[in-house]
């Protein structure tokens, strides 16, 4: 293999190491919205059951 062809491949695996890197770090970020997702859900969803007891409790005293 000429000298060339070993330096574009480094060239190419570093290029290859670094998008690694950006995916990876966007993969977390993506990983992290979903988190609070499920936690804004979960809370409007509690939130929810409360709001619809009181409005049974109060359906009941009419």
């Amino acid at each position: 293999m000429s000298l060339q062809a070993i330096a574009r491949l480094e060239e190419l695996v570093d290029q290859l190491l670094t998008e690694r890197i950006e995916l990876q770090e966007h993969n977390r970020q993506l990983t992290a919205e979903c988190d609070r997702l499920v936690e804004d859900r979960a809370r409007v969803s509690e939130e929810l059951d409360r709001l619809l007891d009181k409005l049974e409790r109060l359906e009941g005293k009419a």
